[in-house]
This record gives structure tokens, C-alpha cells and sequence, in this order.
């Protein structure tokens, strides 16, 4: 199993975000880039809500990402939360991310 380092250079974050692939769904925003070195952030600004909501939704993403991993090619990934993203189920959530994915073509 991979083992996905954190972004945290904001020169990374400004590239991907000008440059990387990205699709939208009613969960969130997904940047991709092939890369390498397999990278990841999970962001939920405050139009999700206040401090609770936004790490709700960071942990379901990191749940959801991190079930799929295996099944990622490597490269450098942001999902960004949207706030519709607290109202929908595991399963609802998950496959909304797959599509995601494999409409970036980063699954293997």
C-alpha cells in the first residue's frame, strides 16, 4: 500500500490549482495531476460551516479517499469539500468521488 505524503507548500497548491485536471460533483471539487511522488490535501473552506462541519467533511473525505487509495495512480491530489457534501451518505459520497476519478482517469 502507498503511503500519501500532505501538500503544504502553497507554491504546490497555486501549480495545482492553474494546472492540474479537476472535476466537479455534488460532493466537492477534485484536482489531479500525474506526479511521481503521491501527494494529498483535503481542504473545506467556510462556505461548508463553522469549525465542526468543515472537519466532519475533511474526515469523510480522508475516509472515502483513503478506501480507494489502492486503486489510485500515483500523482498529486486536492479534494475540496462542498457544503452538500454533509447531507449525503457514505455510499452516495463514495461513489460521487469514483466517477470523479475515473472521469480524471486516475484509476488504475
Amino acid at each position: 500500500m502507498r503511503k500519501f505524503d500532505k501538500l503544504r507548500d502553497s507554491k504546490e497548491f497555486s501549480k495545482l490549482y492553474k494546472e492540474a485536471k479537476r472535476w466537479h460533483c455534488e460532493a466537492g471539487v477534485i484536482f489531479y495531476q500525474k506526479s511521481d511522488e503521491c501527494k494529498i490535501a483535503f481542504i473545506a473552506s467556510k462556505k461548508v460551516g463553522k469549525a465542526v462541519a468543515r472537519n466532519r467533511a475533511k474526515r469523510l473525505l480522508r475516509a472515502v479517499f483513503f478506501t480507494m487509495q489502492t486503486r489510485l495512480k500515483e500523482g498529486k491530489y486536492i479534494l475540496v469539500a462542498k457544503q452538500e457534501l454533509l447531507s449525503l451518505s457514505f455510499l452516495r459520497l463514495k461513489k460521487n468521488l469514483e466517477w470523479g476519478f475515473k472521469s480524471l482517469e486516475c484509476l488504475k
